[in-house]
């Protein structure tokens, strides 16, 4: 008490005695947490218990109060080492929070008053979990993992984990994502096929090699093969001390993650397949003018005249440009269930996808004619071949969006 009236009093700056409840508790909490910092250095419980009945808790505090001001400029020391090598990425998180976010840190922390407090929201997971510490201690861990991490990722090219992140999502710039996990899986994967782990550059035929590999294997087999990769990965890469350690803390979690993914299946979502999205065909969707009402006219005319299915269909595809007048014929143009199925059966792939988009559920038709498009398109979803779901699964990537056929 004795102590937080002396806090309280600079907290103050001599001007009030009396401090609003919150803040006090807070003040206490900040003074535990300094106190314990001094305690930790001691390499026994009992000799820390010793301490606190022979040591003024004052002595204690003023002692835990240098070791924070000296964890404070090792941290700030170790980011700036960070940020100067720091791997180039497209992912917002990684930046943002390594180097604005740590610096957030260090602006508002205030060891005298809210040591315990770290006032900052650290979007960027490192793998091996978010350390679970306080205030300047939880910043010093996470910046030694974050050191670890980015020292192994700086090994390979920018451009060569760009595409492999683009092989998990297109979109992984904006995904609160860990960065080190497929690049360390995929650079294992390839040590162990005996291949060159620089490029990252798994390909199907490896990942199902690696399936065989895993598969049957207990989690304690899967870690002895990591570790073996890991040793041969050493081998090719001159691992920093600080990546080989973290690694060797990582590799449990590792074992375990291979491990579910060989019972489900999942493995190439484990083990990347890099995906090179400017490589790919631009698809461009030009949607001409809606036809004059005259032509429009016309072309029900001549719809109503027609029976058989392949004749409408035809019919539609030579005259209709327009996205809306596909909408309203097939509202307006004599077209059975029979008729819509074998229009949607002829459809080119981006038009196909164009519909599926405007029609993903059922929840807002209203019409007859909307039912029998809806049914035909899950029809013929569901009759994909392994050929069009790859070519589907292609376009949708191009799209800019995830879809699982």
């Amino acid at each position: 008490m004795i102590l937080l009236s002396k806090q309280t009093d600079k907290w103050n700056r001599g001007e009030s005695s009396s401090i609003p409840t919150e803040k006090a508790i807070d003040i206490i909490a900040s003074m535990m947490y300094v106190i314990g910092i001094q305690l930790k250095t001691y390499l026994s419980f009992d000799l820390a218990i010793e301490t606190i009945k022979t040591v003024s808790v004052e002595s204690l505090f003023e002692k835990g109060l240098k070791i924070i001001n000296q964890k404070v400029k090792f941290s700030r020391s170790l980011q700036k080492k960070i940020v100067k090598n720091l791997l180039n990425t497209e992912n917002i998180f990684y930046r943002s929070t390594i180097f604005e976010g740590i610096n957030g840190f260090f602006k508002l922390y205030r060891p005298q008053f809210s040591a315990h407090e770290i006032h900052i929201t650290v979007d960027y997971p490192i793998f091996i979990g978010r350390p679970k510490l306080d205030g300047i201690e939880f910043i010093e861990k996470y910046l030694c993992y974050v050191e670890a991490e980015n020292s192994f990722c700086i090994l390979f090219s920018s451009k060569d984990i760009h595409h492999l992140l683009c092989g998990l999502t297109n979109h992984y710039q904006n995904v609160p994502m860990n960065i080190f996990e497929p690049v360390l899986l995929s650079a294992l994967g390839l040590v162990l096929l005996h291949r060159d782990p620089i490029y990252l550059n798994l390909t199907e035929s490896n990942v199902k090699q690696l399936y065989h590999i895993f598969l049957n294997k207990s989690e304690e087999v899967i870690l002895i093969t990591l570790k073996d990769g890991f040793e041969l990965l050493n081998q090719n890469l001159r691992l920093t001390t600080s990546s080989k350690k973290y690694i060797l803390l990582c590799l449990p979690k590792l074992s375990c993650i291979v491990k579910n993914a060989v019972n489900m299946n999942t493995l190439d979502k484990v083990f990347l397949i890099p995906f090179y999205p400017e490589q790919e065909s631009k698809i461009l969707f030009f949607y001409e003018e809606r036809m004059e009402d005259k032509k429009y006219r016309e072309l029900l005319d001549k719809m109503w005249e027609l029976e058989k299915s392949e004749e409408k269909t035809t019919l539609i595809l030579k005259e209709v440009y327009s996205m809306m007048d596909l909408l309203d014929i097939l509202q307006e143009g004599n077209l059975f269930e029979e008729d819509v199925d074998h229009l949607v059966e002829s459809l080119p792939l981006p038009l196909l996808i164009a519909l599926m988009k405007q029609y993903p559920t059922d929840d807002f038709i209203e019409t007859e004619s909307e039912q029998f498009l809806f049914k035909a398109l899950n029809k013929r979803k569901i009759h994909f071949s392994e050929d069009e779901k790859r070519k589907v699964e292609a376009v949708m990537r191009l799209l800019g969006k995830e879809n699982n056929y």
